[in-house]
């Protein structure tokens, strides 16, 4: 499937990388987009602008200032969708990520100098088989099956069996529009466990309603529906009258699917 940049994603990178060129000439040489505008569903005005920036050097003090600065002035020109992600040097993806020094990383805004944001088995298989190029090639990535498996179980067994203990707990939370994002994170998730392949939130969904039992269509179509990624996604009807049973749902599904794992 060939992929294009949407046009406000292009305007957000573009002015990102003339400011961080401004400040730190030489520095990136690589910028790829990744998340749902790997698979080809970026959602406008809902999802982020996931991305990897490749650097030319590993970082030092200097650079980590450039690099936050860079973000801050991005966020006052109010270009568009956030930057999320982490900049790395380009020899550190050759290997294992779990070898990858800390790295500096932007989520939601915030900076963090030295993070792990995304510097996963996810993160890495992501960049290397489901992202787009604004600039530079793409360098050797590490990869692993294997680990990609076995580290989305353990995300199960170990996070996201605190967010399903969580969800049942409170149930005015699970309740949310918000909180429907879970069931398409958990299918997402799942979705990888059963074909050992990677694909985004509402392709996951979407798999999910073709081949789990009828007792998670409600809450998978009305999770489908509130993200609203595809026309067909958003032509699904409201599912439930009561907010309280979607929560209860939303709290069941997630336990149904990290149980599986």
């Amino acid at each position: 499937m060939s992929l294009s940049l949407p046009d406000e994603v292009a305007e957000v990178c573009d002015a990102w990388l003339q400011i961080v060129d401004g400040l730190a000439p030489g520095l990136v040489t690589g910028l790829h987009v990744r998340g749902g505008l790997g698979f080809g569903e970026y959602v406008a005005e809902v999802s982020d602008i996931d991305m990897v920036a490749v650097l030319a050097r590993r970082p030092d003090d200097a650079d980590i200032s450039a690099l936050e600065e860079s973000h801050q002035q991005l966020a006052e020109v109010g270009a568009g969708a956030p930057l999320d992600g982490f900049h790395v040097f380009a020899d550190d993806l050759a290997a294992d990520p779990d070898d990858c020094p800390d790295l500096p990383c932007i989520l939601h805004g915030w900076f963090d100098p030295a993070g792990r944001f995304d510097v996963t088995p996810v993160g890495w298989h992501e960049l290397a088989f489901h992202s787009m190029a604004v600039r530079g090639d793409l360098p050797p990535v590490w990869t692993d099956a294997a680990r990609l498996r076995d580290f989305t179980r353990d995300c199960f067994t170990g996070e996201w069996a605190g967010i399903a203990a969580s969800l049942e707990k409170f149930p005015a939370e699970s309740a949310t529009d918000d909180a429907t994002w879970h069931v398409l994170g958990a299918a997402r998730m799942h979705h990888l466990l059963v074909t050992g392949e990677q694909t985004s939130k509402s392709a996951a969904g979407r798999w999910a309603l073709a081949t789990m039992g009828e007792r998670w269509q409600p809450v998978l179509r009305e999770a489908l529906r509130i993200r609203g990624a595809s026309e067909a996604d958003r032509a699904h009807p409201p599912a439930y009258a009561d907010p309280a049973e979607r929560g209860r749902d939303v709290a069941a599904f997630v336990a149904h699917v990290v149980a599986s794992a």
